[in-house]
């Protein structure tokens, strides 16, 4: 099982709001991208603001990894 603490984008701490029937919505309130998780599938419903993760990284959120986004 995968534990999403922080936001694979920016490494931002992220924001877990729990609907009816086990499902709940995950946010990033840096860069707003979102994810829908119903038991064990994890989809991404809105993708991150690119400019808002470079911002993010730029303040100096440590990062776990590199990324390769354009």
């Amino acid at each position: 099982m995968v534990k999403l603490q922080r936001c694979p984008y920016d490494n931002t701490p992220i924001d877990v709001s729990e609907y009816s029937g086990g499902s709940y919505m995950i946010s990033c309130p840096a860069c707003g991208a979102q994810w829908e998780q119903h038991n064990t599938l994890v989809r991404r419903v809105e993708p991150p603001d690119w400019d808002a993760v470079r911002a993010a990284r730029l303040k100096g959120a440590p990062s776990e990894h590199t990324s390769c986004d354009g």
